[in-house]
């Protein structure tokens, strides 16, 4: 029988948790020259942020209240900004084996149990009724935890090879979002990266510095928005008369909690 292995071996074998406390500590670490930024008297974010309708000191404070979600959500990208090209190419290649090992064997481990009627339960020739109404209820759950690893297992095929730009990519899907959100226009987009870039003296080459649209904005938008496509998709398909709604709320809590793990790299 091929081993299988447990989430702690996989985790042993990765070490994603030393790339995810870099990722706090490199952002706690910035955090006040990253606002700065944002807040320099040159960043187009403050266009966005001022009404001329209340007083300064609302305006300040809608200012700080804006800039603050902008800078949340850049905590992964300033991970990415202070790699090199090889260290960020390296980093999602790796997380993305991490979660990928992971969904196998967690997947696999649940069609063994599935695949066995009687665990927990095993028949005996005086008595053929090996059903059980708690075992039953593991099996369901289980069920809905397959089809979400399953799941997640068949859109990482289709995922695109990674480069040193796939990091950046994917964590500024959010933040291209909310500054669309807030009106904000495609040239103070790129102008707000391109500063936010220099400022943190990013390594990336010429021709995807010129071209922010293609290189970063275009392919961060379409993985947010698949991303919350498949979310939805998803969260119709685990639908189950068998579960009682408080539980299957919870079950699906949890799947879009894996869902935001897998999906982060």
């Amino acid at each position: 029988m091929k081993k299988l292995l447990t989430t702690e071996q996989i985790r042993e074998q990765y070490d994603p948790d030393s790339i995810l406390k870099d990722i706090e500590k490199f952002y706690e670490m910035n955090l006040e020259k990253l606002i700065s930024c944002l807040k320099n008297e040159k960043s187009p974010l403050l266009n966005y942020s001022i009404n001329n309708q209340i007083s300064f000191l609302e305006s300040r404070k809608k200012d700080d209240v804006i800039i603050n979600k902008v800078a949340s959500l850049l905590k992964d990208t300033i991970y990415f900004m202070m790699l090199s090209k090889k260290e960020r190419t390296n980093t999602t290649q790796r997380m993305r084996r991490y979660y990928s090992t992971m969904l196998k064997h967690q997947s696999e481990r649940i069609n063994m149990f599935l695949d066995d009627p009687e665990i927990g339960a095993p028949r005996h020739s005086i008595d053929s009724n090996s059903k059980h109404k708690a075992m039953s209820q593991v099996r369901n759950i289980l069920s809905i935890i397959q089809k979400s690893l399953n799941y997640e297992k068949k859109c990482r095929v289709s995922l695109a090879r990674s480069g040193y730009l796939t990091g950046l990519q994917i964590s500024m899907g959010k933040f291209f979002f909310y500054l669309n959100k807030i009106g904000m226009s495609q040239k103070d987009q790129i102008s707000l990266v391109q500063n936010l870039f220099d400022d943190f003296d990013v390594d990336w080459d010429e021709g995807d510095r010129e071209n922010i649209k293609l290189s970063l904005q275009k392919p961060a938008l379409e993985y947010f928005k698949k991303n919350q496509s498949d979310l939805q998709q998803l969260s119709g398909e685990l639908f189950s008369s068998s579960i009682n709604d408080a539980l299957l709320s919870n079950l699906i809590d949890h799947v879009l909690l894996l869902n935001r793990r897998v999906r982060r790299f």
